[in-house]
């Protein structure tokens, strides 16, 4: 699949939440709120991004192991909401595989203390290497680098 088409195809799908994504942030300092904040941003990039400026080849395989492991995700931690998963795997997409960009933002701190910087140009995150462990982790797509604490 083409990542213009990607692009096209997580377009539509997350156009019905412009109404919810614009009244939903809180300015706090929480994980949610951080989060919130980043999926926004992601949001109006996304809106603002012309199919036309991406021609990248993306591996299907690859694109439906990641929404698999997206709904595990949701299965074990938020079975009801189907409607916000939706939105999260758009916006996962989006990061993974067409922004190359991680998965949770930069400056962002875990409740295991471990967190997402970026030295020069590489992200790295502190917990990949513990988070890896989980099944059908999500962290095999993030860009980010695994650094350890230690």
């Amino acid at each position: 699949m083409k990542s213009s088409e990607l692009l096209m195809k997580i377009k539509k799908e997350i156009c019905p939440y412009k109404s919810k994504i614009m009244s939903s942030i809180e300015n706090t300092d929480s994980i949610n709120s951080i989060m919130s904040k980043y999926n926004q941003d992601n949001f109006n990039e996304i809106m603002n991004l012309s199919p036309d400026e991406l021609d990248d080849e993306i591996d299907e395989e690859d694109l439906n192991d990641f929404e698999n492991r997206i709904d595990h995700f949701f299965e074990l931690y938020a079975p009801d909401d189907e409607e916000f998963k939706e939105f999260i795997k758009a916006i996962s997409l989006y990061l993974a595989f067409i922004a190359k960009k991680p998965l949770h933002p930069q400056g962002i701190k875990f409740h295991n203390g471990s967190g997402v910087y970026k030295k020069q140009s590489v992200y790295y995150c502190t917990g990949k290497s513990e988070f890896m462990k989980d099944e059908l982790s999500l962290c095999k797509y993030c860009i980010s680098k695994m650094e350890n604490t230690k």
